[in-house]
């Protein structure tokens, strides 16, 4: 009995002994140099105190980091302590969460910052965005922790077109017939400090070429690898699944620790014809009548053809049956078996996980179709197949608002829809590089069957200028500081005011950007935005007494004189001697008395 045990004893020994050698050279190789981490958040350099969006996340999905395409999430710099006080909203999604083709100023968490800064123009508000092209429902649940790191005080969630062919999608180049529990361990793999070695080793022993593979084709062009993708087929609810699954992790992340979460379904083009129908679409007689009556017969045989659905979608919308166009639009998206648009099923999804874990949900979809002339998302809200344009982005948002305000639980201020939109955060150098990016797009797969080359076209003003130049690599800095250089030359402040706001919303610790912006939003008679900003200038630069003076002035204008006199006085608290701050404490002070006593006669 003695010499079992001791024997059983041995073979744990002996199986143990490699685990915990694998687990020391694990530990020592975790402190080399060739153990790399690819965190949400680093620390951004020459910020202290600040964190930025990691611009190599995207490396973290990949066994080979530089085979990973050139994907980031927009740089955003974060205070790493949130402040007493701040409203956090983080957003995640893909690339149509992430404001593409427009950056990180044309997302809908961007339109969310501009509209929340002038409806609460006193709160400290800041939205997030950890959104990324190409990404789905694993990206999003495996950053789920470190989201809650930030402390959000509110998740939003608009995702869910990626799970066919984003990346890890059931019908992706990457891992895409690999079942839910291989591709949690391929999440793992990459973060082991053995396998990164040895898949060093290997790329140097082989020679491996670590370029990304046809670079100069376009993301859509690269990721898929299953085309075909049926309606109720089994790689179709495949996807269901994997979408299912993922959320309710993640939802379940946030409910433990009582984060609050906002869900919002889904829209895309469903004026976008099919990119891959399982039959051509049919030659139709010239009367509009007759060619539905052939399509319906057709359908009656057939009725997973999407090409014939557009078909007859179009013919309903001609005629003016408009109920039936969408009808047909939905069902041409349904059976389109290259799935770069959810299918209807997501959304349902996302209704039924809104109900589960008991979220509002938002139906953007819905508010989106409000928006559109005959109930059809279609072009004028989309640029292509899904991305939202300025508009559709600036509806999203929109969209979300009455919840964020429930959130938020105070009184804004009263602002036009108008306002609102002459607020967006895009300058005309956003625009037509988003133009440009689409053009680009829309010539390569799946859009087109061979691709070509397209051209930026004219640049007679010094928007397209600047657009061009970005497209071949100048920083969207650079660009804005031109352009808001050009503004001032120009004469036009409330254009100057945008982008000098933007730029101080890009580097959030520069107190002299802050207060330039408010100085702009003052010339061109926004006291709302002036007020705003100059208060943030004082907040990174609170001896600055100038900025007080010029907050003081803003006040007085607005009608705010308590406030007014108040930081005058937090002036003469520093420098008692200060004659400007002096002379304006007696006028306000005589100003405030006659207000409060208007009968009253002048003291002597």
């Amino acid at each position: 009995m003695a010499n079992k045990k001791n024997r059983l004893l041995f073979y744990i020994i002996a199986l143990l002994i490699p685990l915990f050698m694998l687990a020391a050279l694990e530990g020592v190789l975790r402190l080399s140099p060739w153990y790399k981490t690819y965190p949400l958040f680093i620390n951004a350099p020459a910020m202290p105190g600040y964190l930025q969006t990691n611009p190599d996340l995207i490396k973290r999905y990949f066994l080979n980091p530089a085979s990973a395409p050139a994907l980031a999430i927009d740089t955003q710099f974060i205070l790493a302590d949130k402040p007493a006080g701040q409203f956090r909203i983080v957003l995640q999604g893909g690339s149509s969460a992430a404001g593409f083709p427009y950056g990180r100023f044309g997302s809908p968490a961007a339109m969310l910052q501009q509209r929340l800064k002038r409806l609460y123009p006193e709160h400290d508000i800041l939205v997030i965005n950890t959104a990324m092209s190409a990404v789905n429902s694993y990206t999003l649940r495996d950053l789920g922790d470190e989201i809650l790191a930030l402390q959000p005080d509110l998740v939003i969630i608009y995702a869910g077109h990626n799970e066919y062919l984003g990346i890890m999608g059931v019908g992706s180049a990457l891992l895409g017939t690999g079942s839910h529990y291989t591709k949690q361990l391929y999440l793992l793999l990459p973060r082991l400090a053995l396998v990164q070695v040895a898949q060093q080793l290997l790329s140097h022993v082989y020679q491996t070429d670590s370029t990304p593979a046809a670079n100069e084709r376009t993301m859509m062009a690269r990721i898929a690898a299953e085309q075909h993708i049926a309606l109720d087929s089994p790689l179709y609810h495949a996807g269901i699944r994997q979408f299912q699954t993922n959320m309710h992790a993640l939802l379940k992340t946030y409910q433990d620790v009582g984060v609050p979460v906002l869900l919002s379904t889904l829209a895309s083009n469903e004026q976008q014809a099919p990119f891959v129908s399982s039959q051509e679409a049919l030659v139709l007689p010239a009367d509009k009548d007759h060619a539905i009556q052939q399509l319906q017969q057709a359908l009656q045989q057939d009725e997973t053809v999407a090409s014939w659905h557009f078909q007859l979608a179009e013919r309903w919308l001609e005629t003016g049956h408009y109920d039936n166009a969408r009808t047909h639009f939905q069902l041409a998206r349904e059976h389109d078996l290259l799935r770069f648009r959810a299918p209807l099923a997501i959304n349902q999804q996302l209704r039924q996980l809104a109900e589960q874990f008991q979220l509002p949900l938002v139906d953007s979809e819905q508010q989106l179709r409000a928006a559109t002339k005959h109930g059809i998302v279609d072009y004028t809200l989309m640029l292509e197949h899904l991305h939202p344009n300025a508009q559709g982005y600036f509806l999203l948002a929109e969209s979300w608002l009455p919840q964020i305000q429930q959130q938020l639980n105070s009184r804004p201020a009263a602002v036009s829809t108008a306002q609102a939109w002459a607020d967006m955060p895009l300058t005309e150098v956003d625009t037509l590089l988003a133009a440009f990016k689409i053009k680009q797009l829309t010539a390569d797969y799946p859009f087109v069957s061979q691709p070509h080359t397209v051209s930026f076209g004219p640049q007679p003003t010094l928007a397209h200028q600047l657009a061009w130049q970005r497209a071949q690599g100048l920083s969207w800095l650079d660009s804005s500081q031109q352009l808001l250089t050009y503004y001032q030359q120009q004469q036009q402040p409330s254009l100057a005011a945008k982008v000098a706001g933007l730029l101080f919303d890009a580097i959030p610790n520069q107190a002299n950007s802050a207060f330039v912006a408010g100085q702009l939003y003052f010339d061109s008679q926004d006291l709302v935005l002036a007020a705003y900003y100059q208060r943030r200038a004082i907040t990174l630069a609170p001896d600055e007494l100038h900025y007080r003076l010029m907050l003081a002035r803003t006040y007085y204008f607005s009608d705010r004189w308590p406030e007014a006199l108040q930081q005058v006085e937090a002036v003469l608290a520093r420098a008692p001697d200060h004659a400007v701050a002096k002379r304006q404490q007696a006028q306000l002070r005589q100003q405030m008395q006659q207000r409060a006593a208007p009968n009253a006669p002048p003291t002597q």
